[in-house]
């Protein structure tokens, strides 16, 4: 907000140049105002930013100008974010000292404003010839504010594009926060059940008896596992640092999700499968591969809504050269690829829908006409496998995507549950004290009753303030804590971890967590398997690590 004494109506015919206070709000302006005409030394103009007055009344400020000085010139620009500000004239009465800008001004402008005003102030108590030179300035300020608003209204159609954009921006992101959230609490569920699934898997194998078979037991934490993969997949598809590639057999890949594919799609859908002999492996990220194909099949679902078939067929390719890649799409390159065909007999898309169908600038909440998030998250993950996807439809036919996946350089593996085995206990772990700061009440349990069932001691709390009191209390026996990152209260698991260094610099700290490690913002480096336990994790995952922590030297 600005303001500047024009001198008394007695001064000299050269205007001195013009006295400039400036405030930081209108509550200060009122008060400057109001002294300056008691002390017979009024403003004539007052420039004041909208910006100021959000959420606030600005006809009670402005109206309170013009009762302590009638004739003060009043001038509000940038107020194109203020409700109806078009009425914002109307509502004070279109008073002729007032001038209103939609656009914020610049310096420049705001300089021309107080030299024109000022002149014109001036020239109201000298003759007309300078009444009519005055208006002759302002005529000219006048026309050099049109031309700016004539430019501005150029540039409105940019802008408009950028804010669209920004829009764009803004959802993909609030989805990707909400994607996080929800992997937290499915992680921390699946938590609990793997936890639970190997506590009664490994009574079993003691000699206990369960009421599910074993080979059922093997299934449920299989799904188990699977599902932990999906959820993390979704919310770090982007993050290329968190797939990790390895040889994988495709085949064997897909022929273990056909059956629960095919419930997926439902009765009225059939699944027909067919592999090239002796196919190779392909370098892929089994969580990511599992979401390709999952994500693909559910959109030949969605084209068939009264039913067809599916067909998913694989092959090797050899691609010899880069004008040969430059022939079958825009991202192949040169080498030996392995080819995922989905087809479907749906409705089909005309060219311009598969186009957009990819475009992740016209990503949209509605599936019409628009991107969808589940295809570009298919066609991000396939280019972070240093693959490509390429589509083709016809209308009334159906549609056929293609995953290009390199050829693994080692052997392919199968997509089997890797073997578990419970690392050899030392003495140093026996009757251990352990602090488990878990916000979640049944990951609490599971945890408290994996670590009672071995012999420790187990002290849980809920959040940061409830596991300091523990500290406080028994810190000469607690020998490991298990903290969770995400904590509720304000207080995270990391600032928990430095309390108690300070403390004890000696005590070993596990984190657990149920977001993808890439999210985390923390200067310490975590590494799964040493001091970082991935949500979801099961029995054996718990005891090797807090095993491994408690063999560390001895606390002093």
């Amino acid at each position: 907000m600005l303001g500047f004494d024009h001198g008394s109506a007695k001064a000299k015919a050269a205007v001195p140049p013009p006295e400039v206070v400036c405030t930081a709000n209108e509550k200060e302006a009122l008060a400057l105002v109001e002294a300056a005409a008691q002390g017979h030394k009024p403003f004539s103009l007052v420039i004041m930013d909208g910006r100021l007055f959000y959420g606030k009344d600005y006809r009670y400020v402005i109206n309170r100008l013009w009762q302590s000085q009638r004739d003060l010139h009043v001038v509000l620009h940038a107020v194109s974010q203020l409700e109806a500000f078009e009425q914002i004239p109307i509502d004070l009465g279109s008073n002729p000292h007032l001038l209103v800008f939609k656009f914020r001004l610049v310096p420049f402008e705001i300089t021309q404003l107080i030299r024109t005003l000022t002149f014109r102030h001036s020239a109201e108590n000298q003759t007309s010839h300078r009444n009519l030179s005055l208006n002759a300035q302002l005529l000219e300020v006048t026309s050099r504010f049109e031309d700016v608003s004539n430019r501005l209204r150029l540039e409105q159609d940019h802008r408009k594009q950028l804010e669209d954009q920004l829009c764009r921006n803004q959802r993909l992101e609030t989805v990707g926060r909400f994607a996080d959230a929800m992997a937290h609490f499915f992680n921390n569920y699946l938590t609990v059940i793997q936890g639970h699934l190997e506590v009664a898997q490994h009574t079993q194998g003691a000699g206990g008896t369960s009421s599910l078979p074993s080979s059922s037991l093997k299934e449920l934490i299989l799904a188990t596992q699977r599902a932990a993969g999906f959820t993390s997949q979704f919310v770090s598809f982007n993050r290329r640092d968190y797939l990790e590639p390895q040889p994988m057999n495709l085949g064997q890949v897909i022929d273990g999700q056909a059956a629960m594919l095919q419930k997926a799609l439902g009765e009225q859908i059939s699944i027909q499968i067919s592999h090239q002999p002796d196919l190779p492996g392909v370098m892929s990220d089994q969580a990511a591969l599992e979401q390709i194909i999952f994500n693909l099949l559910i959109h030949a679902r969605d084209s068939m809504p009264g039913g067809g078939r599916v067909m998913i067929q694989t092959r090797q390719v050899c691609i010899p050269d880069a004008d040969t890649a430059s022939q079958i799409h825009a991202e192949a390159k040169p080498g030996d690829f392995v080819v995922m065909t989905i087809s479907d007999t749906g409705k089909g898309l005309t060219p311009a829908e598969m186009a957009a169908l990819l475009d992740a600038s016209k990503l949209s909440l509605e599936k019409e006409g628009g991107a969808d998030i589940a295809m570009i998250l298919v066609q991000g993950l396939v280019r972070m496998q240093g693959g490509w996807l390429e589509g083709r439809s016809v209308l009334e036919v159906g549609t056929e995507f293609s995953v290009y996946l390199p050829v693994a350089t080692g052997t392919a593996s199968a997509a089997a549950v890797p073997e578990k085995k419970l690392l050899n206990r030392g003495a140093a772990e026996e009757s251990s004290t352990i602090l488990v700061v878990d916000d979640e009440d049944s990951v609490r349990q599971v945890m408290e009753y994996v670590l009672t069932s071995q012999g420790h001691k187990v002290l849980t709390a809920a959040d940061a303030n409830e596991a300091w009191a523990i500290w406080r209390e028994k810190a000469a026996v607690i020998k490991l804590a298990l903290i969770d990152v995400k904590l509720p209260g304000g207080v995270s698991g990391f600032d928990l971890e430095k309390a108690l260094a300070a403390e004890d610099p000696t005590l070993p700290v596990i984190f657990t967590c149920g977001y993808s490690p890439t999210t985390l913002s923390n200067a310490k480096e975590l590494k799964a398997g040493e001091n970082f336990l991935p949500k979801p994790f099961g029995m054996v995952e718990l005891l090797n690590i807090v095993g491994q922590a408690l063999l560390q030297p001895a606390r002093l």
